[in-house]
């Protein structure tokens, strides 16, 4: 019962989440064809070459890696439809915190969703739900 719950609730955050994001700019008709493919950095253009920040490199194939301090952190497939972004993955738990250091060597099945928004040609904002926790994100693309 307490998981639906916290998984009801995080329901209206996100779509507050979003409200507030909205006016900042329309996402555009169609994303084009391609757009995510290459290497993106969590952060601003800065956090391109700094090892500390995890990089996403989406490949035209429909799979994406994702690397922190030359550490593979997660293998999956990626597909956009309109603003909506869904990962599936595999990765350890032991990436996602200092107190899942236990699991290290263990991995499982994750699913995320994401909306994007404030697309520019080099950057774009999202909003992810993965595993009942909503967070932000502002990515980069890197050279």
């Amino acid at each position: 019962m307490p998981k639906r719950t916290v998984a009801f609730l995080a329901v209206p955050t996100f779509a507050v989440a979003l409200a507030a994001a909205a006016p900042a700019q329309e996402v555009p008709d169609e994303i084009p064809d391609g757009y995510l493919n290459g290497t993106w950095a969590i952060g601003g253009s800065e956090a391109c070459g700094a090892d500390t920040t995890e990089h996403l490199t989406f490949d035209g194939n429909g799979t994406f890696t994702t690397v922190q301090r030359d550490q593979p952190t997660a293998v999956g497939f990626w597909n956009l439809v309109d603003d909506k972004l869904d990962l599936h993955m595999v990765s350890s738990p032991s990436f996602f915190g200092d107190q899942l250091q236990p699991f290290a060597g263990q991995y499982t099945y994750y699913y995320a969703q994401a909306l994007l928004f404030d697309i520019e040609d080099q950057a774009f904002r999202m909003v992810a739900y993965m595993g009942g926790q909503l967070r932000g994100a502002n990515l980069a693309r890197c050279p």
